[in-house]
């Protein structure tokens, strides 16, 4: 799931014509996700997909350390790897909606401040994009959960004046930043606020006890109003005990009745 590369292949702005001719074309057809959530009906939500234009993207044909050095260096080659990478972003968005999927999953952990980029760039760059994908999203009676496994606490605010529906992965420290009482007063009226449970240090290598009473205090500072999804703060990992699994959802299921 995490591939190592000799090398990527964009060198120059010169490799943008041949990588042009060498991607895929986006995916069209999502009938078969429309179809799911059919089946589903009100017990539950089908969620596409969508790549930001960094995430999986334009951040897999050039090492995001060089894309942060031709921010500040190669500013022509920056924007318009960022931009081709953006007309497909949406191109792929519009397929979801087109197919009647309701629900985008814009997947934009390499957007992360935990990345390496600054709050001031992401500002610059990445919130127009956003605001293009949510814009585009809500114009056709859509949802957008926005999704960042990393450190939230200087680009939640920015995300929530993007319109985006629902903010993930609300990770606490010591692996995020995410101060819930905090969000939940500032931007809790705007968006919903979803995972906050720490995977690694409380689920994966925490007691039973530990698991229920991390649930039972995110229940207590952000469920009141409404707003809050309980979740984690990523894919429970291989080797996290059964017993933490029981733990965490008997908890969710106990204290969000």
């Amino acid at each position: 799931p995490n591939p190592a590369r000799t090398e990527f292949l964009v060198k120059s702005r010169h490799d943008l014509p041949a990588l042009r001719y060498l991607l895929p074309p986006v995916r069209g057809d999502y009938t078969s996700a429309a179809a799911r959530q059919r089946e589903l009906g009100d017990r539950g939500l089908v969620m596409v997909n969508v790549y930001s234009e960094l995430c999986h993207q334009a951040g897999d044909v050039r090492d995001l350390q060089d894309l942060m050095r031709d921010y500040y260096l190669n500013r022509p080659l920056f924007d318009a790897l960022l931009e081709l990478f953006q007309e497909r972003t949406l191109a792929e968005a519009r397929a979801v909606l087109a197919a009647g999927v309701e629900w985008v999953f814009l997947n934009s952990y390499y957007n992360s401040l935990s990345a390496g980029w600054s709050p001031a760039i992401f500002r610059e760059v990445f919130v127009p994009h956003i605001r293009a994908v949510v814009d585009l999203v809500h114009a056709s009676g859509g949802w957008v959960d926005y999704y960042d496994d990393g450190r939230l606490d200087g680009s939640m605010e920015l995300l929530a004046d993007c319109g985006v529906d629902v903010l993930e992965t609300c990770t606490p420290p010591p692996v995020g930043d995410f101060d819930l009482r905090r969000a939940k007063a500032t931007i809790g009226a705007r968006v919903a606020l979803k995972g906050h449970i720490d995977l690694l240090y409380v689920v994966q290598r925490g007691t039973p006890r530990q698991v229920e009473r991390a649930v039972a205090q995110a229940m207590a500072i952000a469920k009141p109003g409404g707003g809050f999804i309980i979740g984690s703060s990523d894919s429970f990992r291989e080797g996290t005990p059964p017993a933490n699994i029981d733990a965490y959802f008997g908890a969710c299921l106990e204290h969000g009745a």
